[in-house]
């Protein structure tokens, strides 16, 4: 028998899930310039402005800017860079676009007004090509192709520690995530089939549907966001929303429990129905809904909360069905 990944044969789930497999070497690819970053320990810039080229770089400094608060200076993130820039301020790009002309020309304003500016991108292209010369580079994997949340997460989240705590704590930290992450990729393979792979467990279940995601608190409806923009940016439609607005999104949500359908014979419904997936919860009532519980970590939160991203970023990887095959 041919092995799975011994290129005998081209499997389009390998493939989608390439990105996936490298998040944790993303993780340490931002590791390998914390002792670079020390020199911005003790300072207090006036603001930190990120700017992300790309929907999901943008969906994830987002996440790292909600999940941090509240912060100690101001932190914003945009697309386009703030027009007060100056020496105090300290300028983060990041995303996946090769070629951004208005990103590149952002960061040599920056960079010529005397701020920090620190580039988190892809691996060649054109922007990269005209970077400050005084620019940091978070060097970017050479096989990785896609985007990667855990990437600019992890940017945002080092550059904020940076400016508090010792570079040994935080690359400490960032191994064991980088391990966390690697081991939940490690139990998404596509190689393993539905019953022991909880990411094609939950792709089944919202497969056909339209899918509402949500939290059982600020933090986990804060994940939920962003895995509905990863979704959402792969071809699995789906929003988001808060506990406390959840009831509201779901009142006119017409009933489609019918256990006699059968979509052979009565055809499809009218309407997709519509699912709730609850993050960080162990379990939910809701009606058509399906709890995923935070997996066991040992760095906590952090390491849970990187765990089930990336397990809503394989789910986008998956076929439409498969045989259960280990």
């Amino acid at each position: 028998m041919n092995d799975y990944y011994d290129g005998s044969r081209y499997d389009p789930e390998t493939v989608r899930f390439f990105d996936v497999a490298h998040e944790g070497a993303q993780v340490r690819a931002v590791s390998g310039v914390v002792d670079r970053l020390a020199e911005l320990r003790g300072r207090q810039p006036r603001s930190i402005v990120v700017v992300a080229t790309d929907h999901i770089a943008l969906a994830s400094a987002r996440f790292a800017a909600a999940t941090r608060a509240p912060l100690r200076m101001p932190l914003v993130v945009c697309d386009r860079m703030p027009g007060y820039i100056g020496p105090l301020d300290v300028v983060l790009a990041v995303g996946d676009r090769a070629d951004d002309p208005i990103t590149a020309q952002a960061l040599i304003t920056a960079a010529n007004r005397g701020a920090t500016t620190i580039f988190v991108g892809p691996p060649s292209g054109p922007i990269l090509e005209d970077l400050p010369d005084d620019c940091l580079v978070v060097p970017a994997l050479p096989t990785a192709a896609g985007a990667s949340p855990a990437r600019s997460i992890t940017a945002v989240c080092t550059l904020l520690d940076a400016l508090e705590e010792d570079p040994r704590l935080i690359a400490e930290r960032l191994t064991k995530l980088a391990e966390d992450i690697d081991d939940e990729a490690a139990q998404l393979s596509p190689e393993r089939g539905e019953v022991v792979n909880l990411g094609r467990q939950l792709h089944a279940w919202a497969d056909g549907a339209r899918v509402v995601h949500t939290g059982v608190d600020r933090g986990w409806t804060a994940v939920a966001e962003l895995v509905s923009a990863l979704w959402s940016s792969r071809g699995l439609a789906s929003g988001w929303t808060t506990p406390e607005e959840l009831p509201v999104a779901l009142r006119d949500v017409p009933a489609q429990s019918d256990i006699f359908h059968d979509p052979f014979l009565d055809g499809p419904f009218a309407v997709l129905p519509l699912k709730v997936i609850v993050w960080g919860a162990e379990t939910t009532d809701l009606a058509n809904a399906t709890a995923v519980a935070a997996p066991a970590s040992g760095l906590g939160r952090l390491g849970q909360v990187h765990r089930l991203i990336t397990r809503g970023f394989a789910v986008t990887t998956y076929n439409g069905s498969e045989d259960d095959a280990l």
